[in-house]
């Protein structure tokens, strides 16, 4: 049996939901029950297991000659026992997405003429009502207008506006909202006692946040992970069911907004290990930026960094289709707000002159000498080391003898931009200003973009002096030899060559897809 029919509410005072619980609870006071009801709320709100708990208040022994002051079923009678253990004739559950033809209205309004089998009250379940055909409603109608006295209606349904009108004035309607996070956690802490599971509350926080407020979802969820263990946090969670609770996803938003770089990274590493969905991170993201940002309008507080952040996700999520690494533009969007020219990110750090300026000098004017030689402008800022820095200009074979080691350092913090460096190669280098062949038009315009360029160009500085890059397609560079490639430029990945994989698969192997 699963958690969820396995630890469903027995009684209206169990009920998870507040405001139905509420709503029942006062007509049982009253003693006032109607002979027809419409539960109207969204999937696993707890209709059903409502409307089987009413049949049995209506039933049960205890309540019998009563008007007033009802009970709760006392659950050892024998009509509450028939009912729990779903063997009682006098209580039909119908589901309309099945049987709601014309004739299977009519069939029920010939039977419900007929007196009870075994209990005091005829009770009828119509689950997703709003699937009756046209001429069902109508054939339903009439028996709602003339009820029977032993005979109640419970019409269950997500959409109520597919409900006729006539039907529901005919009905008492009790809404099902979407539950809290709060009522799913207690929803989920009975299955919790039950099983005797030890689970931290950040993993059920995740579970909670990720059922969109079904209670049903969140049994489902919690079931699947308690398959892997008693011990839950929310690592597995994360992994067993590849989801991102709403937890994780403020965690990521607060990493941008603190300018904590590497922790975004770090975050979205982990998330691509778990195999989370672009699509719906995108959407989960978009979601809580708009909390965040109808949440600053009220207090009265700056949205700049919010509304720049729905921009950037609204890009991102439509390069997801074309993105050969699906979570990569939106690791961009975040790192944009992360790293951006307001301050924050990474800062670049005082270039170190090296030791011997004797060295330099002679550099320096060797490469003044070349540009001569071409019949460029010594002056030309392309050629001239910016003013802080009394360092040598690198050349090609430098960089193309270090590049890896460029590389590498990037991995440590920035993965994914280390793993698009991989596929490009450093082709021709004048002055300060690196060429660098990519082979898409993609792959050009995510390394162009204004906060990755930053990232790469403060690392080339740490390691080669002051120092931008520009990238043309492979076939617009300088003419390169095969041999060139493969010493140079391609990075052997778990002994394997890439080389007859293609781009693709050197991406699968550089990021473990």
């Amino acid at each position: 049996m699963s958690f969820y029919q396995k630890y469903r509410p027995k009684k209206i005072g169990e009920l998870d939901l507040v405001s139905v619980r509420e709503s029942l609870e006062s007509s049982l006071k009253s003693g006032k029950i109607s002979h027809a009801y419409l539960f109207v709320g969204p999937r696993g709100s707890g209709k059903t297991s409502a409307a089987r708990i009413l049949a049995q208040v209506v039933n049960c022994e205890k309540n019998q000659g009563k008007k007033d002051g009802l009970e709760e079923p006392c659950g050892k009678c024998q009509a509450c026992e028939s009912l729990i253990a779903g063997n009682s004739v006098d209580v039909i559950e119908i589901d309309a997405a099945s049987s709601g033809l014309v004739d299977d209205i009519r069939d029920l309004r010939e039977k419900v003429r007929l007196a009870p089998v075994q209990l005091p009250k005829k009770v009828y379940i119509i689950d997703e009502v709003h699937m009756v055909s046209t001429a069902g409603f109508n054939a339903l109608l009439k028996t709602l207008e003339e009820p029977p006295k032993h005979a109640i209606f419970i019409l269950c349904t997500t959409e109520a506006q597919k409900v006729p009108e006539t039907i529901i004035s005919r009905c008492a309607r009790v809404s099902f909202t979407k539950a809290t996070n709060k009522e799913i956690v207690g929803s989920l802490m009975k299955a919790v006692k039950g099983e005797a599971l030890d689970i931290d509350e950040e993993a059920l926080q995740e579970i909670a946040e990720a059922t969109d407020g079904s209670f049903r979802e969140g049994h489902k969820f919690l079931e699947q992970v308690a398959a892997y263990g008693k011990t839950i946090d929310s690592v597995l969670v994360l992994q067993v069911l590849g989801i991102v609770g709403r937890q994780s996803i403020k965690k990521l938003l607060e990493a941008a907004k603190n300018r904590e770089s590497s922790k975004v990274v770090r975050i979205f590493g982990e998330m691509e290990k778990a195999g989370i969905k672009a699509q719906v991170l995108a959407t989960s993201l978009l979601t809580e930026v708009k909390l965040m940002l109808e949440d600053n309008l009220e207090r009265g507080t700056a949205i700049e960094a919010e509304l720049k952040l729905v921009d950037e996700l609204i890009e991102a999520t439509d390069k997801i289709k074309v993105s050969p690494l699906p979570l990569l533009p939106l690791e961009i969007a975040l790192l944009t707000l992360a790293i951006d020219d307001s301050g924050g990110g990474v800062s670049i750090p005082k270039v170190e002159a090296p030791a011997r300026q004797e060295e330099k000098k002679d550099e320096i004017k060797s490469v003044s000498a070349e540009s001569a030689i071409r019949g460029e402008d010594p002056e030309n800022k392309d050629n001239l080391v910016v003013q802080n820095y009394d360092g040598p200009l690198a050349n090609i074979e430098k960089i193309k003898m270090e590049w890896m080691d460029f590389i590498n350092v990037m991995s440590a913090s920035y993965g994914s931009l280390a793993g698009m460096l991989r596929l490009v190669s450093p082709v021709d280098v004048k002055g300060k200003s690196l060429t660098l062949s990519v082979t898409s038009r993609f792959q050009q315009d995510m390394l162009e973009r204004d906060v990755k360029k930053k990232l790469i160009e403060e690392q080339m500085t740490k390691i080669w002096g002051p120092m931008t890059f520009r990238c043309v397609l492979g076939e617009k560079g300088p003419s390169r030899t095969e041999p060139e490639l493969q010493d140079v430029n391609v990075e052997p990945v778990n002994n394997d060559t890439v080389e007859d994989k293609g781009i693709i698969g050197a991406a699968e192997k550089i990021f473990g897809g």
